[in-house]
């Protein structure tokens, strides 16, 4: 008997032992008798669910999970017999009401004969892990959708290079959908196979990864899909290479704007005008070499100027923002300036700006182009000149004639002012072309026009107009006493011998007077006026000399 009492008290203290453990365990600990009633349960338990110890024992475990549980759990009770362990979810029921996701792991209990005594197990609160689960669930979903949806493409292969992950956008960048190419060999999608040889080689130079760079793809129809992949190898736990990961950018259009970027750059620097980049304030940001060579400039003496240092305009500063102006309201300007070197000499340019704005609308900058338009102005020059005078002469012709007579008249009218135009006809002139030939004639008549200009003031006109007839136009005459004189001055210096290569050549004039208002107040008027007078003059004159002729006889 005493050695049963200490078995006995040894039970006592394991069990003592075993229940102080059982208290201390985070999971929730239960006992159910043969009739399914809890007869012990650890404090865990209670904080769990809520209850108090005394609120659980005796009670049904079915009262304290959500209805919805209730049957799976009723279906495990009833196989506790059958079933020595069982490890199920349920959706318990606390105390508040709520409910949280728990896993019950029960044994069933016999007694040495193999009798039911009844059931003990543990309930694992799972919220958490429950949470972390949806939160890496989240995560993922998150990630794919990022990775699905963002403009570059995402792409994981083995290490052999066949794909084993894509993003959606790869259908955006070379046609083909994941599931077409997982497990296929990236090298098929390599424009040029090479390029493949290449990229690996640049991820070991760069320890593992590789930073834009730059390859071909072949898209599905055919055409070339420039990319920009960033990437690093992946490894497994040993450090072996497992995999490639990285990311590939459609850059086609980047890449055909970077051609159109180097051919302009090649036009800008080969173009044999002056061109010119400013910024809005109209200050230099960049020019081409013939714009230095044009304007004897170097680019980092000319970077950072206003182009007002090199182009002026005629009207100045009014001139500077009639240009902003016209750039603001239309995007263009052009017209004539005057360029200034660095030596401070100058030259006529013609000026073509335009605008060039940003995806907003606003100015970013002009393009400015200048042409020396030195010769052209000459020829201008030359044209206008010999449009308006006599090309043998150089007088003015008749066309400037009528234009000077008629503002003289309108000056006349306002002034009260007189006109006189004369109208000179060489008197034989005929004899000189025959005697000594044309070229002699026409170095006699620019001879002529000479001694006629020394005749007059320089506000005065002398005319060429046709064949050896002079018109000279006398303007603002305040005094009209002096014309007599004036015509005796012309007859005299006409008269005078012209000593040529040829020989010496002795002509004479008849001249004829128009005077506004008294003889015409209007151009043809006078002109047919002094003409008139002109030929009367002549015909006196070969009268006068006939009959001296006839007294000789």
């Amino acid at each position: 008997m005493a050695q049963k009492g200490t078995n006995k008290h040894g039970d006592d203290e394991r069990l003592a032992r075993y229940r102080e453990a059982i208290s201390q365990v985070g999971d929730g600990f239960f006992v159910l008798n043969a009739e399914l009633r809890l007869t012990e349960v650890n404090a865990p338990l209670c904080r769990m669910f809520g209850y108090a110890e005394t609120d659980l024992l005796g009670c049904n475990p079915l009262d304290f999970v959500s209805t919805a549980s209730r049957p799976l759990m009723r279906e495990m009770m009833e196989r506790i017999a059958t079933t020595d362990q069982r490890r199920v979810h349920y959706e318990g029921l606390r105390a508040d009401g709520t409910t949280f996701p728990i896993l019950v792991r029960s044994i069933t209990h016999r007694d040495r004969g193999g009798a039911v005594e009844g059931s003990v197990g543990f309930v694992t609160d799972l919220s958490e892990i429950v949470r972390a689960e949806k939160a890496i669930a989240t995560s993922q979903q998150e990630l794919a959708a990022i990775l699905d949806n963002m403009q570059d493409t995402y792409y994981r292969t083995s290490a052999d290079g066949r794909l084993l992950r894509a993003s959606k956008s790869l259908q955006r960048l070379v046609g083909y959908t994941e599931s077409e190419v997982v497990g296929r060999d990236v090298v098929g999608f390599y424009f040029d196979p090479g390029d493949r040889a290449r990229f690996l080689q640049a991820m070991t130079e760069g320890n593992g990864s590789v930073a834009h760079f730059e390859c071909r793809l072949r898209h599905r129809d055919g055409r070339e899909v420039w990319v920009s992949t960033n990437a690093h190898f992946l490894y497994d736990g040993n450090g072996n290479t497992i995999g490639v990961e990285g990311t590939a950018r459609d850059i086609t259009d980047l890449q055909h704007a970077r051609e159109e970027l180097r051919l302009a750059a090649q036009v800008f620097s080969a173009a044999s005008e002056a061109i010119v980049v400013v910024d809005p304030a109209l200050n230099v940001v960049s020019i081409n070499p013939a714009f230095g060579e044009l304007l004897g400039v170097r680019a980092d003496e000319a970077i950072g100027e206003r182009l007002h240092a090199f182009v002026l305009n005629e009207n100045g500063r009014a001139g500077e923002r009639e240009i902003r102006n016209a750039l603001k309201a239309r995007g263009q300007w052009s017209g004539e300036v005057w360029c200034r070197r660095r030596n401070g000499s100058g030259f006529p340019c013609w000026l073509s700006l335009s605008t060039v704005r940003d995806r907003e609308g606003q100015i970013a900058h002009c393009v400015a182009i200048l042409s020396d338009i030195t010769e052209r102005k000459a020829a201008q020059a030359r044209f206008e000149f010999l449009a308006h005078h006599d090309p043998l002469t150089l007088l003015p012709n008749r066309l400037l004639l009528r234009e000077r007579v008629e503002q003289s008249i309108a000056r006349a009218a306002r002034s009260d002012a007189a006109l006189a135009v004369l109208f000179l006809d060489l008197d034989e002139f005929k004899r000189v072309n025959d005697t000594f030939g044309h070229q002699t004639g026409d170095a006699v008549l620019r001879e002529i026009g000479r001694r006629l200009l020394r005749c007059v003031r320089n506000t005065d006109t002398v005319c060429r107009y046709g064949g050896d007839e002079f018109v000279i136009a006398l303007t603002e005459l305040n005094d009209t006493s002096y014309l007599p004189e004036i015509a005796h001055k012309v007859r005299h210096d006409v008269q005078l011998p012209i000593r040529l290569q040829a020989g010496e050549v002795s002509l004479k004039c008849s001249v004829g007077t128009a005077l506004y208002p008294l003889d015409g107040r209007d151009y043809d008027t006078l002109m047919a006026r002094a003409d008139a007078a002109m030929y009367s003059t002549k015909r006196r004159a070969g009268e006068e000399s006939l009959a001296a002729a006839q007294d000789e006889g």
